[in-house]
C-alpha cells in the first residue's frame, strides 16, 4: 500500500495514511505518532478537512478521523483532474488499488460488529455508500454533530456516481441551526429530504443489499439477508411515501426555539468569544459548547469558530 501514490502533497499523504491506521485521533497524538509540532499537524489537517479527507469526530471532543479513501479520494481526483486539464493524477487504476489494499486491512470490521463508535459506523457506511448502484436511504430521527447522516462527503460521493437518496428526517430536527444549513446545502444541490412525526429506527439502506441499523438497546446491526433486508425497505418506501418534501420556506424554528441553545451558541461566536466563555454565559460545559461548536463549522463550511457565527447569521440561521 505505501507505494501507491494517491496524489497528495508528499507531507498531506503521510498524515492521511497515518490517520487510515485508527479510528480516530487527538491532534497531540498524531503530532507525537509522527514526530511533529502540533502547528505542523494542525496545518495539515486543516488542508485535509478542506479536501473532505479528514472529518471531526462524532464521538470525541476535538478528536479527528479520516473519511474513507473509497470516498474521499475520488472527489480528490475529480478537483485535480479539473484544476490541471492533464487527468487524473494519479490515475483511476492507481486509486482503485490504493482503496482495495485499504480495505483489506479493514476487512474484520467491515460488518460493523466491532464498533468504535458513530466514527467507526460513519467508516462503514462510507464504504457501503461508495459501492452503491441504485440508491442510498437514510433513516434519520436524531441528530448527532459530526455523524455520518449529515456529512456532505457521503452525499458528494453518492451524486457523484449518478445513485439515488433518500433521506428520511424526524421533523423536530429542522428546528436545529445546523440541521438548517444542512438542509440548505442539500437543497442547493436538488437533494431534497423529507420530514415525518416519527422515524422508528436509525438506519442506513444501501441499494437492496445491505443495512446498518443502529438500535439503542441491541447497538449495531449489519444485515444482507434479503428477508432481514425488506422489512427495513418496506419502513422507508412507507416513509418515504408519507413525508413531507423540506423547502426553503419551510425550513424553520418554532417561536420557543429563538433562545435555544444552539442559536445562542452561534450568536456569541459571531460577537468573537471564546468557548469558555460562551460556557460561562448560557450555562453549559466547555465540552458541550466544543462539541456544538464544531458541529457548526462542519455544516457550514467554516475555518474558524468567528466564521461559523458570521455565516449562520448572514445565511438567516441566527
Amino acid at each position: 500500500m505505501r507505494e501507491i501514490s494517491i496524489g497528495l502533497a508528499r507531507s498531506a499523504e503521510l498524515v492521511y495514511r497515518t490517520m487510515l491506521g485508527r479510528v480516530r485521533w487527538q491532534r497531540v497524538e498524531l503530532a507525537q505518532a509522527l514526530g511533529w509540532s502540533e502547528d505542523e499537524v494542525r496545518r495539515v489537517v486543516e488542508n485535509l478537512h478542506s479536501d473532505g479527507l479528514v472529518s471531526a469526530s462524532a464521538d470525541e471532543p476535538g478528536a479527528i478521523r479520516a473519511v474513507e479513501p473509497a470516498v474521499a479520494l475520488p472527489a480528490v481526483a475529480a478537483r485535480t483532474c479539473r484544476a490541471s486539464g492533464d487527468g487524473l493524477i494519479p490515475t483511476i487504476d492507481a486509486l482503485d488499488r490504493f482503496v482495495a489494499a485499504h480495505e483489506r486491512t479493514a476487512e474484520p470490521h467491515r460488518d460493523c460488529a466491532e464498533t468504535g463508535g458513530i466514527d467507526h459506523i460513519g467508516s462503514c457506511v462510507e464504504r457501503l455508500a461508495a459501492r452503491a448502484t441504485d440508491r442510498l436511504t437514510l433513516l434519520v430521527p436524531t441528530y448527532t454533530p459530526g455523524s455520518f447522516e449529515f456529512a456532505k462527503w457521503i452525499i458528494e460521493a453518492v451524486l457523484r456516481r449518478g445513485v439515488g437518496l433518500r433521506l428520511i428526517w424526524s421533523a423536530h430536527l429542522l428546528a436545529n441551526p445546523a440541521v438548517e444549513a444542512y438542509a440548505t446545502w442539500l437543497l442547493n444541490r436538488d437533494v431534497v429530504p423529507r420530514t415525518v412525526e416519527y422515524v422508528p429506527c436509525r438506519t442506513v439502506v444501501v441499494d437492496r443489499t445491505a443495512a446498518v441499523e443502529l438500535d439503542p438497546v441491541r447497538g449495531v446491526r449489519f444485515r444482507r439477508r434479503p428477508a432481514a433486508l425488506e422489512p427495513l425497505w418496506a419502513v422507508a418506501d412507507r416513509l418515504w411515501a408519507n413525508g413531507t418534501e423540506v423547502q426553503r420556506v419551510t425550513v424553520t424554528r418554532p417561536e420557543t426555539s429563538s433562545h435555544s441553545r444552539d442559536e445562542m451558541v452561534l450568536r456569541l461566536l459571531a460577537k468573537g468569544l471564546t468557548d469558555d466563555a460562551v460556557a460561562r454565559r448560557i450555562g453549559v460545559s466547555v465540552r458541550t459548547v466544543r462539541n456544538d461548536v464544531a458541529s457548526a463549522m462542519s455544516v457550514l463550511d467554516a475555518r474558524s469558530r468567528f466564521q461559523a457565527g458570521v455565516l449562520a447569521a448572514q445565511r438567516g440561521f441566527i
